[in-house]
């Protein structure tokens, strides 16, 4: 049985190009100084004393530089490429970092967070123009999904180490973070060019018109009516999933009582269960179902995640873990089988644009997860945040509905 098992998760890496590898270990690299990002709401309360209302408004400008962020790097993709975007994105995330360490007054923080936001976001488009140059159809769910077991180890690591780095003090979670990403970025320079790709067609600018163009280049995402009401609903759901970031660790120290160490290392079943479980899990699921259907499962799981933490505290640990692995299952439909769905509806020439808008959709969630999290809570209480949660997952769920009926 044993010998079964190893036996199909050696199959589910089998043909997953070279450079798919390393694109992977540079999230690797990156992702296990996400340090700041997983305690930042914690930083923002604890060592700076801000308001959780104010941490809200912190974090929503982080938020608002990730929207820039996305478009300017599907915009900088198409123009550049994907490997000088990823570079260049890596090495001011990490200057970034480091300057964070010195600000305290709370305009010069959400100023920064939203530099920080907006250099971290646009880094993810051309991460996903690189995958999809680098893989097929037959490869490319399971490269995405590679791309997120190695994301998710990082973050497990960052959690873990993370909580322990705290007890020396704060600045170490800034420190770890930058120097990461200049390990990133080195990895990337010496190890992974370009791919160039022979053009389709050569046609002047001039001499064509908005309608001849979006026949020879593809329809433009913003005029692509389905594929924007899959952003719409991608947004939603991503919203809901966020509050794992922005609002679990406050529930978790505020209503449960636990140490920041504690709270890392139930957040850490996350990251472990997805690292685990999706490459064998979307290698033997793939093909039995149609991506939107994955979708809408992991959505339905999202919402029943959240309605699960309105139970009372006293089973805090078995509520927690609940929680925790019903997200995880549900991360493991949405993302890859989203993420795959947006790739499949990019036209090559327009593939910056089309995901820098699915990047947006994230996001945009991390500007109204945090600020709807908060700003609920404060004013009602987290057990309401659970119910409405539940509620925007429903939504989610009609729309992917909407989506599939329509055989998109």
């Amino acid at each position: 049985m044993l010998v079964k098992a190893i036996s199909h998760l050696q199959d589910s890496f089998r043909g997953i190009p070279r450079a798919v590898w390393l694109l992977s270990a540079v999230s690797l690299i990156n992702r296990s100084g996400a340090m700041v990002v997983c305690f930042i709401t914690l930083y923002l309360t604890q060592s700076l004393h801000f308001d959780i209302r104010f941490a809200g408004y912190v974090m929503s400008c982080f938020g608002l530089g990730s929207v820039a962020g996305a478009y300017l790097g599907g915009y900088l993709t198409d123009k550049m490429g994907y490997h000088r975007v990823q570079l260049l994105t890596l090495l001011v995330s990490g200057v970034l970092l480091l300057t964070a360490i010195f600000i305290r007054e709370f305009y010069l923080m959400c100023f920064i967070m939203a530099l920080n936001g907006m250099a971290s976001e646009a880094f993810r488009p051309a991460n996903s123009v690189a995958i999809r140059t680098h893989s097929d159809e037959q490869t490319r769910t399971r490269s995405l999904s590679l791309m997120r077991v190695a994301v998710n180890v990082a973050i497990s690591f960052a959690l873990i180490v993370g909580g322990i780095l705290i007890s020396f003090g704060w600045h170490w979670l800034f420190i770890a973070d930058g120097f990461s990403c200049f390990g990133a970025a080195l990895i990337l320079q010496l190890f992974l060019k370009e791919k160039k790709e022979t053009p389709q067609y050569i046609v002047p600018k001039t001499a064509i018109s908005q309608e001849n163009e979006e026949k020879l280049l593809g329809k433009s995402a913003y005029r692509d009516t389905n594929y924007l009401i899959f952003i719409f609903c991608t947004l939603i759901g991503a919203t809901v999933f966020m509050q794992i970031i922005w609002t679990i660790p406050a529930f978790f120290k505020v209503v449960y009582g636990w140490s920041e160490a504690k709270i890392g290392l139930v957040a850490a079943i996350n990251g472990i269960s997805v690292v685990v479980l999706e490459m064998p899990l979307i290698f033997r699921i793939e093909k039995k179902r149609s991506k939107m259907w994955f979708v809408r499962l992991g959505i339905l799981l999202y919402g029943i995640s959240y309605i699960a933490l309105i139970l009372p505290s006293e089973w805090a640990m078995q509520i927690a873990v609940f929680y925790m692995i019903l997200i995880s299952f549900g991360e493991i439909f949405v993302m890859p089988f989203s993420t795959n769905w947006a790739i499949s509806q990019s036209p090559k020439d327009r593939q910056g644009q089309y995901l820098a808008l699915y990047t947006m959709a994230y996001s945009a969630s991390s500007v109204i997860a945090p600020a709807l999290g908060t700003q609920i809570i404060a004013a009602f209480g987290f057990n309401v945040l659970w119910w409405i949660l539940g509620g925007l997952s429903v939504v989610a769920w009609l729309g992917f509905w909407y989506l599939e009926r329509r055989n998109i």
